[in-house]
């Protein structure tokens, strides 16, 4: 390993250290200190020594023989603090383009601001069909849109009638066309799991949405899908939608919660 020379004062061991651990990838499970010495360059003595003051810190673990070491369960707080410093829209961004594929159209992370939601990711599939552009940092009405109804559906119920008396006040008129279809989108979540928006926000259109919550938030993020109103005319098609956002919800849910605790 070719250390750099630096005028910053530097700890030379922790840059060593942290080379034994780069060592550690798939398919390379369990290593020898002569291994880790060839692969960083570094003396195997003090590869050595290096292995056994990780290994001592719960970073690396010894097989019984003592002879090789695999990587310990202290090494994954270092995994889970470099995705704490991820945006959330940068993990979101893979599935959502992956949905958007799939679903012929555009697939999104959003989150509340005031009486609207924000758009903080948004993914298009090539062959899409969408009428309506919409990118990031684009606002929707709460009270009319699929991803707000998605927001509304994971609040609580003293939330989401404060909610909804924010929006009335808002925009009254907008308010009172589409109060009856936004209360029925939040009935059906509740036997569903999943909110549909079909040619209300925009005629031709279809969104299915989910919230990304967990119970102790205060931000509860949005996913959803849209596409042009064939492509979920089936409750089948919007099912399955629905399952492919809740899921991709599911794995986006604990990065939700370190992002927050940070």
């Amino acid at each position: 390993m070719a250390e750099k020379t630096s005028s910053q004062p530097l700890v030379t061991g922790l840059l060593r250290g942290l080379a034994v651990l780069r060592c550690f990838d798939h398919g390379r499970e369990r290593l020898g200190s002569s291994e880790i010495a060839r692969m960083t360059g570094l003396p195997q003595p003090t590869v050595w020594r290096l292995c056994k003051t990780l290994e001592h810190g719960g970073y690396l673990v010894a097989d019984s023989d003592g002879a090789r070491f695999r990587p310990g369960l202290s090494i994954l707080t270092l995994g889970y603090s470099a995705l704490d410093t991820l945006e959330l829209a940068d993990l979101a961004r893979p599935m959502l383009q992956e949905i958007a594929g799939r679903f012929k159209g555009a697939a999104s992370l959003s989150t509340q601001e005031h009486t609207a939601m924000l758009y903080l990711q948004r993914c298009e599939a090539p062959q899409s069909f969408l009428n309506v552009n919409l990118r990031v940092g684009s606002e929707v009405p709460i009270i009319n849109s699929g991803t707000g109804w998605g927001y509304l559906a994971g609040l609580s119920p003293a939330m989401q009638k404060l909610t909804l008396q924010e929006c009335r006040k808002a925009d009254p008129a907008l308010y009172r066309k589409s109060e009856k279809q936004a209360l029925a989108a939040l009935a059906d979540y509740a036997k569903d799991g999943y909110v549909t928006n079909i040619d209300v926000f925009f005629p031709g259109l279809s969104t299915v949405s989910v919230p990304l919550a967990t119970p102790d938030l205060a931000t509860t993020y949005v996913l959803n899908c849209t596409s042009a109103s064939p492509v979920f005319a089936t409750a089948a098609a919007r099912k399955q939608a629905g399952e492919a956002l809740m899921k991709a919800a599911q794995q986006l849910r604990p990065a939700v919660v370190r992002l927050q605790a940070s």
